[in-house]
């Protein structure tokens, strides 16, 4: 056997065992996806950053989008800190239900986004409206709020 084709032997099979070592694992989410979160119809109408008071970087970001056809929110959170790490993230819409039930509040430990939350809108003023919220814990478990959270009820209203 000549050393070239020893070389060229060792050498793919090298790159087969890098490839073959190398651990699959899940992409986040590319910011393309944010469109995509909440199907056809809905339109971007809100983003506010998860924070936490005294930490310099947001955890990630809340985001509303509206379908003005079926007068319904959607609300998702996506992680822009430990992404591909479990931790513990919450999103809600409370729109005409009045309430945070299953299906408009979504709680649970997340790689990378929360949602989507879907709630119809009530109209206020002439305009459609909606509560919304999101939560999301660091490894070690401190709280990120989305950046105006009523400290009262832990959500903020929007109208459009």
């Amino acid at each position: 056997m000549s050393i070239r084709r020893l070389w060229s032997g060792v050498a793919l099979g090298a790159v087969a065992l890098g490839l073959a070592a190398a651990p699959a694992t899940a992409a986040p989410l590319a910011p393309s996806a944010v469109g995509d979160m909440c199907g056809a119809g809905y339109a971007y109408v809100h983003a506010e950053p998860v924070v936490r008071s005294g930490s310099t970087l947001p955890a990630g970001t809340v985001y509303v989008q509206y379908n003005p056809y079926t007068r319904t929110f959607c609300g998702f959170a996506l992680k822009s800190r430990w992404v591909g790490m479990a931790t513990d993230m919450h999103v809600a819409t409370v729109g005409a239900s009045g309430a945070a039930e299953e299906g408009n509040s979504l709680s649970g430990t997340s790689l990378y986004a929360m949602g989507p939350s879907r709630e119809p809108a009530w109209e206020h003023d002439g305009r459609d409206c909606v509560l919304f919220g999101a939560r999301m814990s660091d490894p070690q478990g401190n709280q990120y709020f989305h950046q105006s959270a009523n400290a009262a009820i832990g959500y903020t209203r929007l109208c459009v």
